[in-house]
């Protein structure tokens, strides 16, 4: 078997544990104080509100998109850069306005309208005024019904005698669009679609326009939705919590194992999220399903420590509590390196390579992770130490 520690004996239950009782202290005070001070950057799932995703032909001007879009009367909004610089993708958050009493709250596809709207330039509107077509803004059901206006009637049927109606020839240039990155740049490129139809390529390269935007995705989530979606959450952690307290009590037999256990759990997850407060990134689903994988994460770690511990006791009754709990974190220590240092190597590549959707979960297991493996030794087994010092063995041993 492979070990990172051959025959360890370090003194972890020594005084060493007040030092890293102290640094689990400054952690969960400065991750509390993110938390309650700096607060959450909610996404869309929890907040309420539209997420209009955007893609540019060049570097989008947010100080000149946050102006329109503030003097279109919206309300809070937030305009976030996405992926890599040269992407040139922004998010755009427009908080949900609670609706007069009685009236719907679903205004998701009013309020991305608005936003599209709002950040047309004087050249856009005009095209638009002027019956010209986005084709960067187009969907294929907007294309097809403009093309099959404007086409000769021929070529408008030609789907009937093999050729390519107003459906097919808007599919075409749909699918290339997306296959060249969303955008078109240029109306020479229509030429280079394969099987377009020529009378198709001149109608558009004379009566269609390039917009400098493209709809990438629009998310609506009201308010109430997310208010129910927070809280429950809330009660997911705790019942996830209680779950793993009862499971544990009566695993060792022992309420107080079960105590230091959840104690541990509590510190991590904490600490996880309180990094996400620190940091900006954005608190959504995705985390949440992070911060509940930490809790199984953690809580499994904890067992094989404690479940040595118990063995060990058994096995050497006329040693000293702390002796033995000191040689079980000991004996479990290269199984718990190897572990974390496994599931940090594949959610390092998931946080280097996962894209930002993922960044903010991959974040969160990154902590966890680390964490969940130092409050296993350092904090769980740790807090049995100074119980047992200070209550006798009656609570502890099992």
């Amino acid at each position: 078997m492979l070990q990172v520690f051959t025959h360890a004996n370090f003194p972890l239950m020594g005084r060493i544990r007040w030092a890293f009782f102290a640094f689990s202290t400054l952690a969960n005070l400065l991750a509390l104080y993110a938390i309650i001070f700096i607060g959450f950057n909610y996404g869309i799932d929890f907040a309420g509100g539209t997420a209009v995703q955007l893609k540019f032909n060049e570097r989008p001007p947010v100080d000149a998109m946050r102006a329109a879009l503030e003097k279109a009367g919206l309300g809070d909004i937030s305009i976030q850069s996405i992926g890599a610089a040269d992407d040139n993708e922004v998010l755009i958050r427009v908080e949900q306005r609670r609706p007069p009493a009685g009236a719907p709250e679903g205004e998701g596809g009013d309020v991305s309208a608005r936003v599209l709207e709002a950040l047309k330039n004087a050249e856009e509107t005009g095209a638009a005024t002027a019956g010209k077509i986005d084709l960067n803004m187009a969907s294929v059901a907007d294309l097809e019904s403009w093309l099959a206006q404007r086409l000769p009637a021929p070529a408008a049927e030609a789907a009937a005698g093999g050729g390519m109606g107003a459906a097919a020839v808007a599919k075409t240039i749909a699918t290339y669009r997306t296959e060249h990155g969303g955008l078109f740049k240029d109306l020479a490129e229509l030429s280079a679609i394969p099987g377009l139809p020529a009378e198709a390529i001149r109608l558009l390269q004379s009566q269609a326009t390039l917009g400098r935007f493209t709809l990438r995705s629009v998310e609506f989530v009201g308010p109430t939705a997310g208010k129910e979606l927070l809280r429950d959450t809330g009660l997911a952690i705790l019942g996830s919590v209680a779950g793993i307290l009862i499971y544990v009590w009566f695993r060792f037999h022992k309420w107080v194992w079960g105590l230091t256990s959840i104690v541990a759990l509590i510190h991590d997850v904490l600490i996880a999220a309180g990094a996400i407060a620190l940091t900006g990134k954005e608190f959504s689903l995705p985390v949440v399903a992070a911060l509940l994988t930490i809790l199984g994460y953690s809580i499994n770690d904890t067992i094989v420590v404690f479940d040595r511990i118990r063995e060990n006791l058994r096995l050497y009754r006329d040693q000293d509590f702390v002796t033995v709990v000191n040689a079980s974190v000991n004996q479990t220590l290269s199984r718990t390196v190897l572990t974390s240092f496994t599931v940090f190597i594949a959610v390092t590549a998931l946080y280097l390579y996962g894209g930002d959707k993922l960044n903010p979960l991959s974040f969160c297991l990154l902590v966890g992770v680390v964490f969940g493996s130092y409050s296993s030794i350092f904090v769980a087994s740790a807090m049995l130490v100074v119980i047992y010092n200070r209550f006798g063995a009656k609570l502890v041993k099992a």
